[in-house]
């Protein structure tokens, strides 16, 4: 088993570790390898000892380069390749005397001092982690060209339950600023003419999230021409000075989310190599990806159902195992049909490769694989698994769970809770009034009151806190490991700052409140039971008065104001 120590400060004496072992290893397998061909030499073509001979060399030809022997890796390819043509025509003895030259051959290479492995800017990176809230906790920061006022636009993102700021000071004071704010996505709003310095500021950046901080032009020319220079510079969205709210909301919260999704992932590696395997697993860690390393096939079905991956990432040769059989039976299960799976492997026949890809694999990533590649590699598939999944499971207007899904993890929350024994609350969250929002200022501002209740329950909530819209303008929320008297009072705070805000439609102000029903998922039967009694206090707290939180049962404690 790998222990989980990636993120401390042995992980390069660990990866060296690996390769002696890996050159301690090799040197056993060409010994052995060298005594099977001498004894076919001997004894004759022997169809077992040849296939063994072949998957010896084809782990060495996957695992040399990684480890700083790449000359080594393509001789042991270009012998299998050899061996195995020769043995298909039939030219077993010729193959004998070939193996056991070239075998020695081999060995010498194994003897030279293996090459340095460059540390790779991807391997390089920090890891930076949005601890404490939902995941999500997005800034935006506001650049304005000299002598503007962008606090109306502050004031109005603010109401999406964005922390918006409009800054001051010269490109460099701004970035110099930026860099020391901690645990938020932050999303940069530039006027045109400030972009090129800016830019310029985040590239000389030594702190690599501060040089992914995504930027949005605002430009008052929407040509063509200004679009193209903006794009050419570097930045991540376009609009004009006074853009459209809920679009620029929409743009601030995908580069948020796209930001935040590069430095998360989860694999499940399938490799039968120990010293690679462990290899990979630190070279992902070490970069912010978790990895959960099969070495068993047979336990892959129950491993990719505990770990739930974003990519299965495994070997084309697993011992007596086929990674292609292997692809083909995960597509069985209906709910892996969408997950990507990647072979690692040195299988480098473009024909084979195709091949093997029809039978359910989605891509090739041929060894040996450098780190640096591997990190890049991975952290783009799983974005893009991430972006698939949420488009197919979550509501397209807020980002959250569907109504199903969130059902479902309050299901799943029970079953935690008689298994572990600790408490957990369902609260169900209604906007009041809001049929008289849509009707007086229109579905565009209902939508946008929907999204901003959305981001501040991002905001406001745990990451292991699971929100989901429940339908129109109902929200469900599950709280793992709080009880209701905790719940409510964190829902009073809630419903407290929504309050607070102020939103703008049709040449005028309005403001909106929220009711809440809470329940304690551990006191019912099933989840539906417990979200019923959510909606019973819900129902409780729209009759009391709105705009606070009830718990269920408690009628003489109802949380916050009546209006």
């Amino acid at each position: 088993m790998i222990k989980d120590s990636a993120a401390s400060g042995d992980v390069s004496s660990r990866l060296a570790d690996l390769r002696e072992r890996f050159a301690t290893r090799a040197a056993e397998d060409l010994q052995e390898l060298e005594r099977r061909a001498q004894v076919m030499r001997e004894q004759g073509f022997d169809q077992a000892v040849m296939e063994d001979v072949c998957a010896r060399l084809h782990r060495l030809a996957g695992s040399a380069g990684t480890f700083g022997f790449p000359e080594l890796g393509e001789a042991a390819r270009s012998l299998e390749k050899m061996l195995k043509a020769q043995a298909a025509s039939g030219q077993g003895p010729v193959v004998s005397t070939l193996a056991v030259e070239k075998i020695l051959a081999l060995r010498t290479m194994l003897e030279s001092p293996p090459m340095p492995v460059a540390e790779d800017e991807a391997m390089a990176e920090t890891t930076e982690r949005l601890e404490g809230s939902h995941g999500l906790r997005v800034a935006v920061r506001i650049v304005p060209a000299r002598n503007t006022d962008y606090e109306w636009l502050a004031g109005a993102l603010a109401a999406y339950g964005f922390d918006c700021r409009v800054m001051a000071g010269t490109d460099a004071e701004i970035i110099q600023t930026l860099a020391t704010e901690t645990g938020v996505a932050t999303v940069i709003l530039c006027a045109d003419g400030r972009i090129a310095g800016i830019m310029e500021q985040l590239d000389a950046s030594v702190q690599e999230p501060v040089r992914r901080m995504p930027l949005v032009c605002l430009s008052e020319d929407v040509s063509f021409d200004s679009r193209y220079q903006m794009a050419a510079l570097g930045a991540d969205g376009f609009f004009g000075r006074s853009p459209d709210l809920p679009e620029l909301a929409e743009r601030i919260e995908y580069l948020a989310l796209e930001r935040s999704s590069r430095v998360q992932g989860r694999v499940v590696l399938v490799e039968d190599d120990p010293e690679l395997a462990e290899h990979y697993f630190l070279v992902l860690r070490s970069a912010g990806i978790d990895v959960c390393w099969v070495r068993d096939p047979m336990r892959l079905m129950s491993e990719l159902s505990s770990f739930r991956p974003d990519i299965l990432l495994m070997d084309v040769q697993l011992g007596p195992y086929s990674g292609v059989t292997l692809a083909r039976m995960v597509r069985f299960d209906p709910q892996w049909l969408s997950l990507p799976i990647i072979y690692l492997s040195s299988e480098d026949n473009r024909d084979n490769q195709l091949e093997a890809l029809s039978r359910g694999a989605d891509e090739f990533l041929t060894k040996p694989v450098s780190d640096g590649y591997l990190v890049r590699a991975v952290r783009i598939r799983c974005f893009r698994a991430r972006q698939l999944f949420r488009l197919m499971n979550r509501d397209s207007l807020t980002g959250l769970l569907k109504h199903s899904l969130i059902k479902l993890e309050a299901e799943k929350e029970l079953a935690r809770c008689r298994r572990d024994g600790h408490p957990a609350s369902v609260v169900m969250v209604d906007l009041d009034h809001f049929k008289e929002i849509n009707d007086t200022y229109g579905h565009r501002y209902g939508d946008m009151v929907i999204k901003a209740l959305a981001n501040t329950l991002r905001n406001r909530l745990r990451e292991t806190d699971m929100i989901g819209r429940y339908g129109g303008e109902e929200f469900l929320v599950v709280l793992p490991h709080c009880d209701t008297e905790a719940a409510r009072r964190l829902f009073t705070d809630i419903a407290d700052a929504f309050s607070q805000l102020t939103f703008n439609g049709n040449n005028e102000s309005f403001g909106v409140t929220l009711s809440a029903g809470v329940a304690a998922i551990n006191n019912y039967v099933t989840g539906d039971d417990a979200v019923d009694a959510a909606d019973q206090a819900l129902y409780q707290r729209k009759r009391a008065g709105r705009n606070g939180v009830t718990v269920f049962g408690d009628d003489e404690r109802n949380s916050g104001p009546t209006v």
